[in-house]
């Protein structure tokens, strides 16, 4: 225990310099991450809470079995997100790296190094562990049930799960790469955040059409479903905690013996060095392969979309779209392309010296997240169109969603290449706090001015003077602002060349 709690205490932020700091401040340094995930994370589990006790409550009143239901399915969905993003990410964080390296010479234990790994893995899935909590205790309230025993069960449910990921990991831990696990526990968190989208919506639903829902979660009452044992049954509480005692002494017998190596694999796929036919589309190809290797690239593509998608569904129409996602894609794009720009500037005296020009190289980091985002809106209209009836002046959000995107890829590559710091790369703070509050305003706002009057216009089929006003001069300052920092851009680009 005392050589895990000095694990806590000095790796819990592996970038603090401990020579140059106090003894009580690096001790301190785990409490206040701990806070800082908690700050993040319980205030949306108590909304959570709220909406799913309001949700538990109406079901309960019309038929406790389809509370029950409800319950069980969420459990059993919060389950799976654990156990599919721990396991991700145990099996990275099992595998050697530098750390490790020197840990591995020092008189600690495996099956603690073991333990301690997996206790950061634990805790980046603090999310899903705040709904569990969360969600149980709205459902035991809601209907009245013992807490006792229902924290108990909580308790059991998530030991059960956390040893049987545990074990899994380390049996196959070292079998996957950064890129891969930063990818798969983003999408995890995504998922994490819909499902709170889920439970809020829910709330508005008739009780009627949530007894027809829950008919369809009756797999989750079934014994076979490991996922919520612990809630379903005593029975199957006995099995919980019988399999833990079992996962326990298993996962010490392994832990003890744990190489952290990371996996060698020999393939025999061959690659054969092919001409693209044009120096642009090489560099287009470069750059398309950035964006799936950055993790936030993906998130800041799959959010809007699935937050578009979600509330099209739920407010039952083809505005919802529009007005939500186009202001979070603008945004988004800026940051998109201040990706790229900085992976490629950071490395200007190498990429100078290639037999490209440097605008070409520009231009494709402007273009792909335009031409991506773009795509992705036209699925969405495409999609509402077949559910709902699509007026053609809609399409008019399409032609200010390509002019905003632009402005917006246009000022992020200006940022980025205006940066005083590009050799630092930190692709989760891509540009400095008052560049990214600059962007946000500018671009949000806009969005917000010409999609918020044509919504209006569409939804009331006509518009007050100032909303024409808004827009107009709104759709100016856009084109505006595209052709100032273009240039300005240009004037960038020379200097940072000669």
């Amino acid at each position: 225990m005392r050589e895990f709690i000095i694990l806590l205490k000095y790796l819990s932020n592996p970038y603090m310099n401990t020579t140059k700091r106090k003894r009580s401040s690096v001790s301190k340094n785990f409490s206040k991450q701990l806070l800082g995930y908690a700050i993040g994370s319980i205030p949306l589990g108590i909304f959570v809470f709220i909406f799913s006790k309001q949700i538990f409550e109406k079901l309960y009143m019309a038929d406790p079995a389809a509370s029950r239901l409800m319950f069980l399915f969420w459990v059993s969905i919060l389950s799976l997100f654990f156990i599919v993003g721990f396991i991700g990410l145990a099996m990275y964080s099992l595998s050697r790296n530098d750390e490790l390296e020197i840990l591995l010479t020092m008189p600690i234990s495996r099956t603690t190094l073991t333990v301690f790994q997996i206790f950061t893995a634990t805790i980046s899935q603090i999310y899903v562990l705040v709904f569990f909590v969360f969600v149980t205790l709205a459902y035991l309230i809601a209907t009245k049930g013992n807490i006792l025993l229902g924290i108990v069960q909580l308790i059991v449910h998530l030991a059960f799960l956390l040893l049987l990921s545990s074990t899994i990991a380390i049996l196959i831990g070292g079998k996957t790469s950064k890129s891969f696990t930063r990818r798969f526990y983003m999408i995890i968190v995504l998922l994490s955040i819909f499902f709170y989208f889920f439970v809020v919506a829910l709330v508005d639903v008739d009780v009627a059409e949530l007894q027809n829902l829950v008919k369809m979660f009756l797999f989750s009452t079934k014994e076979y479903n490991i996922l919520a044992w612990s809630f379903i049954s005593t029975r199957t509480l006995i099995f919980s905690i019988i399999s833990a005692v079992i996962l326990f002494m298993l996962f010490r017998m392994i832990s003890s013996k744990i190489g952290f190596e990371p996996v060698q694999r020999s393939s025999k796929k061959r690659y054969d060095i092919k001409g693209t036919g044009s120096i642009l589309k090489a560099i287009i190809r470069k750059d398309l392969k950035a964006t799936i290797r950055y993790e936030q690239f993906l998130y800041f593509v799959l959010y809007p979309i699935g937050f578009g998608i979600f509330m099209m569904f739920i407010n039952k129409d083809i505005l919802s779209p529009i007005m939500f996602t186009i202001p979070i894609f603008t945004f988004y794009i800026a940051l998109e392309t201040g990706m790229l720009m900085i992976s490629e500037i950071s490395k200007i005296e190498y990429v100078s010296v290639f037999p490209v020009k440097f605008s070409t190289l520009v231009f494709s980091k402007i273009a792909i997240p335009v031409l991506i985002n773009i795509v992705l809106l036209l699925i969405i209209f495409i999609v509402s169109s077949i559910i709902f009836t699509l007026k053609p002046i809609m399409l008019l959000g399409l032609l200010f969603a390509l002019l905003l995107f632009a402005m917006s890829s246009i000022l992020g590559a200006y940022f980025a290449i205006s940066s005083s710091n590009l050799k630092i790369i930190n692709m989760n703070r891509i540009f400095s706090v008052s560049q990214t509050l600059i962007l946000e305003a500018v671009t949000m706002g806009l969005a917000f001015g010409t999609i918020l009057p044509l919504g209006i216009f569409i939804q009331k089929q006509s518009l007050e003077w100032w909303g024409w006003l808004i827009m107009i001069s709104s759709l100016a300052t856009i084109v505006l602002i595209s052709i100032l920092f273009f240039g300005k851009l240009k004037k960038k680009i020379e200097i940072r060349l000669s």
